[in-house]
């Protein structure tokens, strides 16, 4: 393919994947408006999955804004047959259409034939794994089918993300777009912080309550993808200094708006995750891009210092009015969270995860070769507290694969997890740096904070990592 038809090509994936977008976004948008529209549904979802088909890349893209902009509203909508409930997402279709796609042009040779590796292999052992054990516990030993189905799409089917990354990515001007759409849609969560500090509570904060005093100002989902987002903008300033320049003052303008949604979301073990990724990466950047990454990090934290005292001092002029009131709001539960971390034994989430740990750990000694199987509960009990929890909800995603799989399960993920991150670091080309840091710097957030809430038993929250996994994957392809 010529450079022209090169160009035109993206550009027709582009377009289409606006497209989907528009289409699908106007579906989730009449379902808050007038509720779910089967006529809607059923002319976004065909023409997104046709689409898919012919464009696999195009959904993906597609899947990228979606998941960020509508989160759990694209990637966990479900439908109705009568009175039946059928969890048939929104993504799973577009994912469908995606991977009958590429399989289509694998079979046609329009795509590159990659020889998978030991460490693809270990993935692949992994879902095999899973779908052995989804059959042995939903029908010999009658644990809740519905559960265990749940546990096979999410580490079986969702991970599959990592193969679509890994072909659909081959050349410089794939990750372009890709990272276009992934900016895009984190520029569009701009727009969540903008409201919820206008409202004081931000959009869809519901779904993840607080165990402190305080209120979100953005979704715990928004805050995660925001998480992952600036780690390209903060390569790109100190890889492609040159190029960013022209651009200047909107990167450092980005990084701010994010920085307060990062904050105003709540989520300390993020905090934790970014700091540690962060950390990571002025340890194993090359030595001379160390000056410029520190001199980026302290520029920032001071222009973050300076914005935080003149809010605060601006509030201070106007006591009474809404502006203060809002802010002392915003800054008391920023501060009960951050104090909290230091705080851990009388915090309740962190008593609730040591209480459900626990009660996980004592299950599984009585098999730590092949676990319990999927689609169970344990029961555990404290003073005060009673109740039967789901093993893909115990708020560690490392601990509900090792219990419900056990060693059989858990080290081929793990071995699998290893592999990937050593495959990429050795990769040894300066051209790529800007990819291969900003790749492991997300991936490396994810492993802390896989240890903290259900990332790979929850959708929305895990493509971006088996994503970011199968995109260090081809860079290895495409090192040479």
């Amino acid at each position: 393919m010529g450079k022209n038809d090169e160009k035109l090509h993206n550009l027709n994936e582009t377009v289409w994947a606006i497209f989907i977008i528009v289409l699908v976004s106007l579906f989730i948008l009449a379902n808050f408006l007038v509720g779910f529209s089967w006529p809607l549904f059923a002319v976004a979802m065909a023409l997104g999955f046709l689409i898919s088909l012919r464009y696999p890349k195009s959904g993906f893209l597609a899947i990228i804004f979606l998941t960020m902009v509508w989160e759990r509203f694209f990637t966990l909508q479900s439908f109705f047959v009568g009175k039946v409930e059928y969890k048939l997402y929104p993504l799973d279709i577009l994912m469908l259409g995606i991977i009958g796609g590429l399989v289509i042009q694998w079979l046609e040779n329009k795509i590159k034939r990659i020889k998978f590796n030991a460490t693809d292999w270990f993935l692949v052992l992994f879902i095999i794994i899973n779908i052995a054990y989804f059959i042995f516990s939903a029908f010999i030993l009658k644990s809740s089918t519905y559960l265990a189905f749940s546990s096979l799409k999410n580490y079986a089917f969702y991970s599959l993300f990592y193969f679509i990354a890994l072909y659909l990515f081959p050349k410089a001007s794939d990750w372009r777009q890709l990272l276009h759409f992934f900016l895009a849609g984190a520029v569009a969560i701009v727009g969540f912080i903008i409201f919820g500090i206008a409202s004081g509570s931000g959009l869809w904060t519901e779904y993840t309550p607080l165990s402190t005093e305080g209120v979100r100002i953005l979704a715990f989902t928004h805050g995660l993808y925001l998480s992952l987002a600036i780690f390209p903008v903060i390569f790109l300033l100190v890889f492609r200094k040159d190029l960013m320049e022209k651009y200047r003052p909107w990167p450092q303008i980005l990084l701010l708006a994010w920085t307060v949604g990062i904050a105003g979301m709540l989520m300390r073990h993020l905090w934790v995750a970014i700091l540690i990724a962060l950390f990571l990466a002025f340890i194993l950047l090359p030595k001379k891009s160390r000056p410029d990454f520190r001199r980026l990090i302290f520029g920032f934290a001071i222009l973050v210092l300076s914005a935080a005292i003149f809010t605060f001092y601006f509030s201070a002029l106007l006591p009474q009015s809404e502006i203060s009131a809002k802010t002392n709001s915003i800054s008391g539960a920023l501060l009960e969270r951050t104090k909290s971390i230091s705080q851990f034994r009388t915090d309740e989430s962190f008593s609730w995860r040591n209480l459900v740990w626990s009660g996980a750990y004592h299950e599984l000694r009585q098999d730590i070769i092949s676990g319990i199987g999927t689609g169970k509960l344990i029961y555990v009990e404290s003073e005060n507290y009673r109740d039967y929890v789901e093993i893909r909800n115990i708020h560690n995603s490392y601990l509900s694969v090792f219990i419900q799989l056990g060693l059989l399960g858990f080290l081929p993920l793990v071995i699998f997890l290893f592999f990937s991150v050593k495959n990429v670091w050795q990769i040894k080309n300066e051209k790529i740096d800007l990819y291969k840091f900003s790749v492991l710097a997300i991936i490396a957030v994810y492993l802390v904070a896989l240890m903290f809430q259900p990332y790979l038993e929850t959708n929305l929250l895990a493509i971006f990592f088996w994503i970011s996994l199968g995109l260090g994957r081809q860079l290895t392809e495409i090192k040479n």
